[in-house]
């Protein structure tokens, strides 16, 4: 099912796992930071999921920088920012910067995920 989103989380590792899409579906992983994870279909160039280590730190940080920006070339760079810029990604992250040749800075949008990882 295309537009399914799975979300898993696991308390004893205080990690998310969103998942777009059939699970299962293989894809390339791109490190943003030392804490988010994003894995992408290269062919179709669409999200097929998103890992967040930390998640209840980062979730009370406000803005997290995309510090591993700098390390892709080009092509990704533009791939992942629109990627990024659009649902369902942008369900769970806020990116405040729209170019590839800055590093991006994202939040978490108000969401009831919050909420649930809270709970």
């Amino acid at each position: 099912m295309k537009n399914q989103i799975s979300i898993d989380y696991l308390p004893d590792g205080d990690m998310l796992s969103v998942t777009f899409g059939e699970i299962g579906h293989k894809g390339q992983g791109f490190e943003l930071n030392d804490h988010i994870y994003i894995r992408i279909d290269r062919e179709s160039q669409q999200p097929l999921g998103l890992t967040f280590l930390s998640y209840s730190k980062l979730i009370k940080l406000g803005d997290i920088s995309l510090s591993f920006w700098n390390d892709f070339p080009q092509e990704v760079k533009q791939i992942l920012l629109n990627v990024l810029q659009n649902y369902p990604v942008n369900l769970f992250l806020n990116l405040k910067k729209e170019s590839v040749d800055i590093i991006p800075v994202s939040s978490f949008p108000d969401t009831s995920i919050k909420k649930l990882i809270a709970a």
